[in-house]
């Protein structure tokens, strides 16, 4: 009876506090973003969003033939080693986010979007899902979100060191897609996975009138992705930006983390489902001759990364490896398609290729907790195929309120880029040199 009675008296005393600290609860304010929820917290809406607006100038080099707008020699033409330049400003990000949970603590959702994301500047959604936690070893989500594969990805824009992620990441990065996935911590902030089916690499557009088309997202390419990371001194929460920022930074923390993915490609050219013709595998040693190319991604992929991050004292450290096998499915070519790769996803020769790369960098504040200098190398391979893309970056960034607010700048030298990408200013093909400053605000 006794025990009873303490069992009741336990049960009011919590529910009484509960009902306490829902009264008590703020229901607007800020808090990684602003915030709006009801008083027992089942409703709540969180508005964030940064913007990232930059100078750009780039130096450029022809290489391996290419010509390059320069000094006219004649019937048009340009001396193929005459130097070009461009420079100007840009905004990079403009996001904005409405995050929370609806009806419950335990139904969450996300939407996102860029003002810059689409073709010509115009608006383009990111993140739209819906979650439901079941417990903190079990949650799920369905929408578009990112895909759990490499760290440098999943760290949020507006918290790297550099005002762009690794150069080498681009032809192994799936970015987002739609899908649905399952995740949790295994063991709370330290031990976490994630595990998902999805459209493929960059299929997070939205849903499309036409079902037949490279632009359908009926495509039959499913992939399969999944992540697990580990913090062995520290937390996982330590690790959501690159620098170390912490206020009490004297212990030394770690994590390491390692993902896998496979996408299975159609082998039909001409038939519903039509084959993936806009992702691309790019910075491909040339096997035919000097540079880099690109090629169609119609072949089986299979890729895997590995990361290890390290913070302590201001310095912080970033090494990863990404690994690609592409290999050909049979009936795929087409004699009829001169867009169709004969014998396989690479040159004609080849019916399978893998392609590897890694980098590092390092961060150190010279000032604790305001600036920071910042160094990373990079290098991207083909195996079998003796042409290597290389980045050097060196920068600094000043942290004037953290995150929220802070000025960054970076230049990089790329003997020869193995690929085009608009975005950090690289020319396939071409010897460049690119600096850039930008200032970011973050709500």
């Amino acid at each position: 009876r006794a025990s009873q009675i303490r069992a009741i008296v336990q049960e009011a005393l919590a529910d009484a506090k509960s009902h306490a600290d829902a009264a008590d609860a703020p229901l607007a304010g800020y808090h990684n973003g602003f915030y709006l929820q009801s008083a027992d917290g089942n409703n709540r809406l969180v508005v964030g969003g940064y913007l990232q607006a930059r100078y750009e100038y780039a130096y450029q080099n022809a290489t391996n033939g290419r010509s390059l707008p320069g000094r006219n020699i004649g019937s048009g033409s340009t001396r193929p080693d005459d130097p070009g330049n461009a420079s100007g400003f840009d905004i990079r990000r403009a996001r904005v986010s409405f995050s929370g949970n609806v009806l419950s603590r335990d139904i969450t959702y996300k939407l996102e979007g860029d003002f810059y994301g689409g073709a010509g500047g115009t608006f383009a959604v990111s993140d739209a899902y819906l979650g439901y936690r079941l417990s903190d070893l079990i949650k799920f989500r369905a929408g578009s979100f990112k895909v759990p594969f490499a760290k440098a990805e999943l760290t949020s824009d507006p918290t790297g060191t550099f005002a762009e992620r690794a150069n080498v990441l681009l032809p192994f990065d799936p970015v987002r897609s739609l899908g649905v996935s399952i995740y949790g911590d295994i063991i709370n902030d330290e031990l976490a996975y994630e595990l998902s089916i999805d459209d493929g690499s960059k299929a997070n557009t939205l849903r499309q009138d036409d079902t037949v088309g490279a632009s359908s997202n009926l495509d039959n390419r499913l992939g399969f992705y999944g992540r697990i990371q580990f913090a062995g001194s520290g937390k996982l929460s330590d690790f959501t930006d690159e620098s170390d920022l912490r206020l009490n930074n004297r212990s030394f923390i770690w994590m390491l983390g390692g993902a896998a993915g496979y996408e299975s490609q159609n082998d039909s050219n001409n038939a519903f489902p039509s084959p993936q013709s806009s992702t691309s595998i790019a910075g491909l040693s040339n096997g035919d001759g000097p540079g880099f190319t690109n090629a169609t991604l119609n072949g089986d992929l299979y890729r895997a990364t590995l990361d290890w991050s390290a913070k302590w004292r201001g310095l912080s450290f970033l090494t990863a490896a990404y690994f690609q096998q592409v290999n050909a499915n049979p009936g795929h070519a087409s004699s009829t398609s001169p867009t169709s790769i004969t014998t396989g996803p690479f040159g004609v020769t080849d019916a399978a290729f893998f392609q590897h790369a890694y980098y590092a960098q390092v961060g150190y504040f010279v000032l604790p907790r305001k600036l920071e200098l910042v160094g990373r190398a990079e290098a991207l391979f083909t195996e079998g195929y003796p042409n290597i893309g290389q980045y050097y970056s060196l920068g600094a960034n000043y942290y004037f309120f953290g995150q929220n607010l802070k000025l960054q700048s970076d230049v990089t030298y790329s003997p020869e880029d193995p690929y085009t990408d608009a975005a950090s200013l690289q020319l396939q093909n071409a010897s460049n040199l690119t600096f850039r400053v930008q200032l970011q605000a973050k709500f």
